[in-house]
Order: C-alpha cells, then structure tokens, then sequence
C-alpha cells in the first residue's frame, strides 16, 4: 500500500501556497522506493511523504525551490550506487539509478489532484499518465478511471493505455510517457468505540486508511473519544450491516467486548463479502460466536498476528500487521 500519496492528496486539498510534486519515474537496480512513489515540497519547505531513507530529499527540496519562478516541470538522476557524489550528499550505495520528475502545482493541475482525492475517497482508483519529452518535461497529463471518466490537461490524440506499462517509463510512438495507478483509500471499520480502539483508529488513519468508528452508546462513539476516525456513527448492529454501502475491499474489526452484539453483527456480516473481518476475543469465544458455521477464508479469530502482544497498543500493532500481510498475501495471489 503506497500511503504517501493519501497524504500528499489530503495536504493539496487541506492547504494553499506553491508546492512542487516529486514522482519517482525510473529505477534501475534498488533503491529505498519503487517508481511511482511520490513526494510534496511546498514554499516554506514542508516536506510530505518520502523518496529515500533521508538522503535525496534536502537536495530535491532545494531544487524545488529554484523551480519556483522558472519551469514547471524537470527530471533529476541520482545515482545511488556512487560512493563520492558530492553534488547531492555522500553515496548511500543502494546500487540503484533513479529518475525523479518535479512538477510545479499550477491552479489546474491541483484542481485536478483535489478531484483524484476526491474519487479515491469514494472508492474509485484512478489513473495517472504524463506525456514527457526527451528531456523529462512532462508537457501533457491525464487522470482516468475504471467507469470511463477522464479529465487533466491533454493535447492531441490519447494513447492505447494497455500499451503503456506501469510505473515504468515507456517509449511509444515518438514519445515518453509514465503511467502510474493511484489505488482507492481503504476503508477500515471498528464496531466498538472503547478505549482499546483509539490506537487501532491511530495505526489505520497512518497507514492511509480511512477509518469509521461505530458504536451503538452515544457516551463511547464520539470524535473525543476518536480523534483519528473519518466518521463516527452511533448505530445498532442491525442498522450497521444494512444501512452501509459496503465493498468487498472493506475491512471491519469487531471490538464490542460484548457477546450478544458480536453474535447479532456476525450473523448479519456473514451474508455480505469483505476483504477483511477480524473477531477480538478467544479462539473459543469465536468458535461459539460463529456456532458451527462455514467460516470463509476472510473471517480471522483471534483478531491479529499471533505475536504474543498484550494491552491495547500491542494488540493494535497485531491487527494492523495482520490487515498489511492479508492484503499484500491477496495481491500476490491475484498475480
């Protein structure tokens, strides 16, 4: 799950001035992130997301500025594998070469970014292709979704985009263009608003997930009581399971500490398909839970990666270690 850019998208739509966005086009060999990882500058030298391990980005933030009254866009290598680069800092020895496209924000291209958060926001994922000349000047770009919308700043004709390869840069028809995909923000839900869902709410919202927080007690589901939840709602089990609009990419804990409400909820949840359901409690509180029932691949009891952790901190780092190895475990199997 590439997190930066849920929080490169939230700060160009949450805060105004100049910024400069960084996308990793190219890697040849190893580097400490994948082509299509991004990375936000603004004027005051805020810095957002993450391009390597500390040592490219003083040197991109600096170009950045020089970018700010001079071309909206140029390319930058680093050789990674040098030992005695002194134009950037010293060698990291990565023995990886990469290429990094920096763009400057203009009106229209934020007004575009702010609608891809937007669509991702609501479940839609989008994706991203920039025309770039031989030089690395991106001088044309497109945003598209899987339901045929397409908007950006485009001249002339659009390529067969299945013949232009992700997060790889692609020579077709004279010209270079970089194709990369912005996936729609996962949704975590917790049913159970105690004190034992603060953390987990804390772990998802940085781990880009959109986190909702449900409860059926007024006095536990409240913003104060969930500073790092999208939404809270106070709903009984019954109007939960209907009256959310679910998708199989949904991911829900239960954390009720209640049996009777656990029992109502899995009896409801069970009819529905999710990418992720989570039961806190015993292997035996679950097992009389589900009452003998067929139990599909992605239900999991006891909630979390089995790794010994006590109180609600360690337990929070076990759920999220396990929705992380679950969703990476479905798309390899996917491939």
């Amino acid at each position: 799950m590439r997190t930066d850019i849920y929080e490169i998208l939230d700060t160009i739509s949450q805060t105004s001035g100049k910024k400069v966005l960084a996308t990793i086009v190219n890697v040849d060999g190893s580097a400490y992130k994948k082509a299509g990882s991004m990375m936000l500058f603004d004027e005051n030298g805020k810095k957002t997301g993450l391009l390597s391990g500390g040592c490219l980005e003083e040197d991109l933030l600096a170009r950045s500025k020089d970018m700010e009254n001079q071309l909206e866009s140029t390319v930058v290598t680093y050789d990674l594998s040098a030992e005695d680069d002194l134009s950037w800092g010293q060698g990291v020895g990565c023995n990886g070469m990469i290429k990094v496209v920096l763009e400057n924000l203009t009106p229209l291209f934020t007004t575009h970014l702010k609608k891809v958060r937007e669509l991702i926001d609501n479940g839609q994922s989008v994706t991203h292709i920039k025309k770039m000349t031989a030089e690395g000047v991106v001088t044309d770009y497109l945003f598209f979704t899987d339901a045929a919308e397409y908007f950006g700043e485009w001249k002339g004709d659009v390529p067969n985009l299945n013949e232009i390869e992700v997060n790889k840069l692609t020579e077709y028809k004279n010209s270079i263009f970089f194709k990369q995909e912005i996936p729609a923000r996962p949704r975590l839900f917790i049913y159970g608003a105690g004190i034992d869902a603060i953390p987990l709410a804390h772990l998802a919202h940085l781990t880009g997930f959109q986190v909702i927080v449900a409860d059926w007690r007024p006095a536990y589901c409240h913003e104060q009581n969930s500073p790092f939840s999208t939404q809270t709602k106070i709903v009984n089990p019954k109007e939960f399971a209907e009256n959310f609009s679910f998708s199989v990419q949904d991911s829900i804990v239960l954390m009720t500490h209640h049996f009777q409400k656990d029992l109502e909820l899995l009896s409801l949840l069970l009819k529905k398909r999710f990418r992720y359901l989570g039961i806190l409690g015993s292997k035996d509180r679950a097992k009389r839970l589900l009452n003998g029932r067929v139990v599909p691949d992605w239900v999991h009891f006891p909630v979390g990666l089995d790794i010994g952790a006590e109180g609600p901190h360690e337990i929070a780092i076990s759920i999220m270690a396990e929705l992380i190895h679950y969703k990476t475990r479905r798309r390899v199997s996917a491939l």
